[in-house]
C-alpha cells in the first residue's frame, strides 16, 4: 500500500462531501498523481482515488473513463486552471 497516514476505516462516517463535478476529483487526482506529491509518487492512482472517495463520499466508478474523457476535452486541464484562478484572486483580493 502507499502508507497513508490516515486510516481509511478512521475515515467511515466522515460527513465531507465532494460537492463539484466527480470529473473534477477525478482530473485533481490524476495532478496530484502525476506530480508525485503524495508519498513521492509511489501510491497507485486506484489507491489514491480510493482513498478521495472515502474522504469526499463519493463513487468515483471508472476513473481511467473518465481521465480519457478529460485528455479529449478542449481544456483538459479546466478544473486546475479554474482553482488558480480563484486562488490567485484570492490572494490579490487579501492583499489589496
Amino acid at each position: 500500500t502507499g502508507g497513508f497516514p490516515l486510516s481509511m476505516n478512521s475515515l467511515s462516517g466522515t460527513t465531507t462531501t465532494w460537492t463539484d463535478k466527480k470529473v473534477s476529483i477525478i482530473e485533481l487526482i490524476y495532478a496530484l498523481h502525476t506530480s508525485r506529491c503524495i508519498n513521492n509518487g509511489t501510491t497507485d492512482i486506484r489507491e489514491l482515488s480510493a482513498f478521495f472517495s472515502k474522504i469526499f463520499n463519493i463513487e468515483l466508478g471508472d476513473i481511467y473513463r473518465t481521465y480519457v474523457e478529460i485528455k479529449g476535452r478542449n481544456n483538459p486541464t479546466q478544473f486546475l486552471d479554474t482553482l488558480k484562478t480563484n486562488l490567485s484572486k484570492k490572494i490579490h483580493d487579501d492583499l489589496e
